[in-house]
């Protein structure tokens, strides 16, 4: 069985088109459509399910592609570390984080990083938990900081409480809700809005309540795919809410604005829960013990800052 040709499942599979796979891949339908051919008949079974709108697994397809999933990841990684070499990295640190997170809490903590271990490298990927943390799970990153309701255990890795944070609703200072002793129901329906991903679990909950509560629509204007500084640029425009978590917003830098939590005259809170994934290998490493140390000092900061 040609590994490459398991790959070429996976990709088929994942853009739903032999055609999509195509563009991606670089490479000719007619070489797919063999490919394709050669490994169902070594499999001896269907792999894929044809329609007009395109193709999917069967099962056992599935469970191939699986397999080329590995490969592609295992190349990717492979590829990555020769890049590296090209660059002069002698080693890497590699962090995952949110965007919000990313955007207020990991600048300080990186520079601290930076200039206690000179010789290391540190890569940040942002994104939505949803989708780096099976990304952690594949060995992709060494420590990843987020907040998420998934309870999975990773082999080989540990997770840490970090804080306790909660959801609220904000706006910059000179939205004309910013002064409003009591922010009610009327008040949300008329105003604005900007999400920062609209499949946001914690952003969901807090709609769901205000829902509950007798809100009948959310007018959201602009949807972001976990960008957070485009948002924090409109946010700071004056004209928009938004759902945020507070310890983020809490330390985004004065340039973006001067934001503020809206008071409402009705009890919504979403907690959420910040933690710290890390694979077990390196818990005794130098540069984790220095993020860890950094993380401490933050959640101090925090904790005065927000008392």
């Amino acid at each position: 069985m040609n590994p490459k040709h398991l790959t070429y499942l996976a990709t088929i599979i994942d853009k739903g088109s032999i055609t999509a796979a195509s563009h991606e891949l670089l490479v000719a339908q007619p070489t797919l459509t063999r490919a394709m051919a050669t490994l169902e008949m070594q499999a001896g079974t269907p792999l894929l399910l044809r329609s007009r709108y395109g193709v999917k697994s069967t099962p056992f397809g599935e469970v191939l592609a699986r397999e080329g999933r590995s490969i592609i990841q295992s190349l990717y990684l492979a590829q990555e570390q020769v890049a590296h070499q090209k660059l002069g990295v002698q080693s890497e640190f590699r962090i995952a984080t949110g965007p919000l997170l990313g955007l207020g809490v990991m600048p300080d903590i990186l520079e601290r990083l930076t200039q206690a271990h000179p010789t290391s490298v540190c890569t940040v990927t942002c994104g939505s938990p949803a989708i780096t943390l099976p990304q952690m799970s594949e060995g992709r990153f060494d420590i990843m900081l987020a907040p998420t309701t998934d309870d999975r255990f990773i082999q080989g890795v540990q997770r840490q409480l970090v804080m306790e944070d909660h959801i609220g609703i904000f706006c910059e200072k000179s939205h004309p809700l910013a002064q409003k002793k009591t922010v009610n129901i009327e008040d949300l329906e008329a105003s604005d809005w900007l999400s920062l991903g609209l499949t946001t679990t914690f952003e969901n909950q807090v709609l769901e309540l205000l829902m509950t509560a007798g809100l009948k629509e959310i007018r959201t204007k602009i949807a972001f795919g976990n960008d957070a500084a485009i948002l924090a640029t409109m946010l700071a425009r004056g004209r928009y809410l938004a759902v945020l978590p507070r310890i983020p917003m809490a330390v985004l830098p004065a340039s973006f604005g001067d934001f503020v939590e809206l008071k409402l005259d009705l009890t919504i809170k979403v907690n959420r829960y910040l933690y710290l994934w890390v694979r077990e290998e390196i818990l005794d490493s130098p540069i984790f013990l220095s993020f860890q140390e950094a993380m401490a000092d933050f959640v101090r900061f925090i904790e005065a800052k927000t008392a």
